[in-house]
């Protein structure tokens, strides 16, 4: 047990939380959470001057309340100091950081990306799953992170582009650099958004000139000659949908799976009732959402906790801490793949805003702890891993030790 956390103040405002402090990281930054979700008054403001919200009500009113409280487009790029550049055309169009009318259009630019296709694509998904494991060792160490964490999400998001596995080692080097934590980082980020942008303009010219039937990167092509989206638009949606559309994922799975082999007999549950999975990977999204948080701007004066937020201010919703919220989820930090309301996380958000690449992972998840459970004979960590340094909750690398099964015939 550590000790409890002290906890600076500012005067104006109250309790800070620095995230990107090194030492809040790993396990700590829960229980500095939990302190300060705990307080007198459950608001924390962080180095940017945002008020964090921090428990799961408070979090999911203002989810629901796309009018009280916008998106902030280009906000975080500004508030890490970049007022031009690469990182912040990006986050000027990225749909993640829209609002309606422009979020609304581009919204339905995607809505191929649904719980239909998701089923479809379970078979693709299996297969993949697969082909993954089949490259394990039989018996040896492998990195989960880079070997099946990372690359499964994102050969999944690529398929549906229509884009070639040959880029997917691109896509990892620039993904953790994409969004940084503090303003630091924002040099880098340019150099990785303008690659990215690069990238994204060129896939969309091959396809301009040589459309398909099946894949999604027609589709926005198509949305964005009948004026529904602009080109700003087009590549921004294709960069965010490489991004965002493994990022939750694949920090997931890889805390999910370390968070099952250091709890009590969780691997075990799941190797030995492999319908566990899907329960086990709603646990997994909410154990330690991969984006920690998600900010607003209040368009009227709110009061959170007794205390009233003025409109205007900008806030973060605190994900990690929503998610461990003991009001909502009990022995919130007890990793239980068997918890009934698991499925109640925020990790995607809720409403107008809800993730949409969701119904995807809620089906891919699930899929690839089941392979895992039937190719697996043995799983256990090597060596503790440690978190990457970026925005988005995930590990550098979660190195393993594996026994593997051959397929089974079907």
């Amino acid at each position: 047990m550590t000790a409890t956390p002290t906890i600076p103040t500012d005067a104006g405002n109250g309790p800070v939380f620095d995230e990107a402090n090194a030492q809040y990281r790993g396990a700590a930054r829960h229980e500095y959470l939990a302190t300060l979700r705990e307080g007198p008054v459950p608001i924390a403001w962080d180095l940017f001057g945002r008020a964090h919200l921090l428990r799961y009500h408070d979090v999911r009113s203002v989810f629901l309340d796309p009018e009280g409280a916008v998106n902030v487009g280009a906000g975080l790029a500004i508030a890490l100091g970049a007022t031009s550049g690469p990182l912040f055309d990006w986050q000027s169009h990225a749909l993640i950081v829209q609002n309606p009318p422009r979020h609304t259009a581009m919204r339905g630019a995607i809505r191929s990306i649904n719980a239909r296709l998701a089923r479809r694509l379970a078979p693709l998904i299996e297969e993949q799953t697969h082909r993954l494991v089949d490259e394990f060792p039989s018996d040896g160490v492998v990195d989960l992170v880079h070997a099946f964490c990372f690359t499964l999400p994102v050969r999944v998001i690529m398929g549906l582009l229509g884009l070639p596995e040959s880029d997917e080692a691109q896509i990892g080097e620039w993904s953790p650099r994409a969004l940084p934590s503090r303003p630091e980082g924002v040099p880098d980020a340019d150099r990785v958004n303008a690659l990215f942008r690069e990238y994204a303009e060129a896939r969309i010219e091959e396809r301009r000139a040589a459309p398909r039937d099946d894949d999604l990167l027609t589709d926005l092509i198509h949305a964005q000659d009948r004026g529904d989206i602009t080109p700003d638009e087009l590549w921004a949606t294709v960069q965010t949908l490489v991004l965002a559309g493994h990022e939750t994922t694949s920090g997931a799975l890889a805390t999910g799976v370390h968070a099952m082999l250091t709890h009590d007999n969780q691997w075990e549950q799941l190797k030995s009732d492999p319908s566990l999975a899907d329960g086990a990977a709603e646990e997994m999204l909410r154990w330690d959402a991969a984006a920690p948080e998600m900010g607003r701007v209040l368009t009227r004066d709110w009061e959170i906790g007794g205390r009233i937020l003025h409109a205007g201010t900008v806030v973060a919703l605190n994900l990690t801490s929503a998610n461990r919220d003991p009001r909502v989820f009990e022995r919130p930090d007890e990793f239980d793949i068997r918890r009934s309301n698991s499925k109640e996380h925020l990790s995607f958000g809720v409403g107008i805003h809800r993730c949409t690449g969701a119904p995807v992972a809620q089906v891919e998840m699930p899929i690839a702890l089941r392979v895992l459970a039937e190719r697996l004979d043995h799983l256990s960590l090597a060596e503790e891993p440690s978190y990457d340094p970026g925005f988005f909750r995930q590990f550098d690398s979660l190195r393993v030790h594996v026994r593997t099964n051959p397929r089974r015939a079907r």
